[in-house]
């Protein structure tokens, strides 16, 4: 039942009340059914909204892209042992030859084509450090790439507030996401 759902909304008594919501970062059409409708209702009569982080924001995109990066002039070859590099490099060479039986007819008739979406996924993969490299892999599964084209949760979220005038903001900057990650030292990774 809809309503026994558990809804990831906290209320912060106050006049008007505030909310609290968990998000998950997946294609929304994988959670949108099961997100409870008191968590939809909290959505829709609020007036201003707060993300993680703002990805509707070109700015939030070019930085979350920039902290990827091996340190100017290092490339993964350089960081990876040499066996875990072949391996890596073969496994996208592999996503990269079963991508276009991957993707579905709708993906296709929007215009996505494999090539374009390995590219913009996986592109520049070689100057990433080793913790984003882990989760691009990580992303490129077949379901993920069935998705693709879907926003996530929060972009949904965010696009929806944007498409309601409703006022928006975020609470972490980038810098807050990648440093902590970027932090992370190789058997951690």
């Amino acid at each position: 039942q809809q309503s026994e759902l558990n809804s990831f909304l906290w209320t912060i008594k106050r006049d008007p009340p505030s909310y609290f919501f968990g998000t998950i970062h997946v294609p929304y059409t994988r959670v949108w059914d099961f997100v409870p409708e008191n968590s939809k209702k909290a959505f829709q009569q609020s007036h201003v909204v707060y993300f993680e982080l703002d990805l509707t924001d070109p700015y939030t995109i070019s930085a979350l892209t920039s902290c990827q990066l091996l340190p100017q002039g290092k490339n993964l070859q350089d960081v990876l042992p040499r066996d875990i590099y072949c391996r890596l490099k073969r496994h996208l060479e592999y996503v990269k030859l079963m991508m276009p039986s991957w993707m579905t007819p709708d993906q296709r008739g929007k215009g996505l084509y494999a090539d374009y979406l390995f590219n913009a996924i996986a592109g520049n993969w070689e100057r990433k450090r080793p913790v984003w490299v882990m989760l691009m892999v990580n992303s490129l599964t077949e379901v993920d790439i069935k998705s693709r084209g879907v926003p996530v949760l929060d972009l949904y979220l965010a696009q929806e507030a944007e498409r309601l005038r409703k006022q928006t903001g975020a609470v972490e900057k980038v810098e807050e996401q990648c440093h902590p990650l970027n932090g992370l030292n190789f058997s951690q990774v």
